[in-house]
């Protein structure tokens, strides 16, 4: 099923990745993750040295990569970048997401902020159109995120939240 999901979203993203196709990808997501047995929880590592957490279901050789991710309600993860596009489509619990855009003096701000429940999504284009930040509400969220690179792979700029000034990690 993971495996069929890569290859339409392939197909989908095969003239280039732009808003257009990327709400096509969306799309195509949120009913995948509608079929049985389509999301699988494995075992989780910790995302961005967080509570929440993550799970590879398909890493493809020239990087797209697809990933169950948890979302903690204790704690926001760090403002981040993935360096890659990317789309995410909640399958369980709610979810906080803050979008943030680069200023002038090198730092972040909230471009806007959403909050999304199971069957809901968000797009975004590569960088630096890829900084973010999530956090469950009343619970964790899980969450299904493809993204163009295996984002594992990739040193990721961390931005303080309340500062919005680059962290050194």
């Amino acid at each position: 099923m993971v495996a069929d999901f890569m290859a339409r979203a392939r197909e989908l993203l095969a003239g280039g990745v732009d808003e257009k196709r990327l709400k096509a990808v969306e799309r195509l997501l949120a009913e995948s993750s509608l079929e049985p047995g389509f999301v699988t929880e494995g075992e989780m590592q910790s995302l961005h040295g967080s509570e929440s957490s993550f799970t590879i279901l398909q890493s493809d050789p020239d990087g797209m990569t697809l990933m169950l991710s948890r979302f903690s309600p204790d704690a926001a993860t760090p403002v981040h970048d993935h360096k890659s596009w990317g789309v995410a489509c909640v399958v369980r619990g709610r979810d906080r997401y803050m979008h943030w855009e680069l200023t002038g003096e090198g730092g972040v701000r909230v471009l806007y902020e959403k909050e999304l429940g199971p069957g809901s999504f968000v797009t975004w284009l590569g960088p630096p159109h890829d900084i973010h930040s999530q956090q469950g509400i009343d619970g964790d969220a899980m969450e299904l995120v493809l993204f163009g690179t295996n984002v594992t792979t990739t040193r990721r700029n961390y931005y303080d939240a309340t500062t919005g000034q680059p962290i050194k990690r």
